[in-house]
């Protein structure tokens, strides 16, 4: 399974992608921005990076890869961001319900060596664990202890920021700088 780090960018990616643009497509480079436009996608950065990392606060009560890593439990989510928003932030909720699903999405593409292998993505329809045979992320090592686990961890975390750092910053770009990319 990817690191928190991974988790984080691909919610900021996935979520960037679907959420309402904030800044006008009219704006030009040289424009001053609404004074709160940055604090607030700030915000919203932030918040898809925690709904990215979020499902794994099952480590709390010793039931990883269940019942968060599912389709129930993005629906909830969206639902949540739904009721906290107002029903004209339905892609709002949708953002935040894809940036929390990234994270089951990148953990089934993931390696996993831990008992039990795979996620209950398809909860609550049924309990079975699944996880793709094409590994895109290598498992991160829990045995702290060893130095081989920090040299494995840094390059697998290493391998995240390059292939998901990327994405999330085209995401990001194209999502606040849309102005910019108008000429291409």
């Amino acid at each position: 399974m990817p690191s928190p780090v991974g988790h984080a960018l691909a919610g900021i990616a996935l979520g960037c992608l679907l959420s309402r643009r904030q800044m006008s497509a009219k704006s030009s480079a040289t424009e001053l921005r609404a004074p709160g436009d940055k604090l607030r996608a700030d915000r919203e950065l932030v918040a898809f990076a925690f709904l990215g990392v979020l499902p794994d606060i099952d480590f709390l009560f010793g039931i990883h890869s269940m019942h968060t890593h599912s389709i129930g439990a993005i629906a909830v989510i969206g639902l949540l961001v739904l009721a906290s928003k107002g029903r004209w932030h339905i892609r709002n909720s949708l953002a935040g319900a894809f940036a929390y699903g990234s994270h089951v999405l990148i953990d089934w593409l993931g390696s996993d060596s831990t008992a039990p292998i795979g996620i209950m993505a398809l909860w609550p329809f049924t309990s079975d664990f699944y996880l793709s045979e094409g590994y895109w992320f290598t498992s991160i090592c829990r045995q702290y202890w060893l130095s081989s686990c920090w040299l494995h961890n840094g390059l697998a975390v290493f391998r995240e920021i390059l292939f998901l750092g990327s994405v999330a910053a085209l995401c990001v770009w194209f999502r606040f700088f849309p102005h910019r990319t108008s000429a291409i």
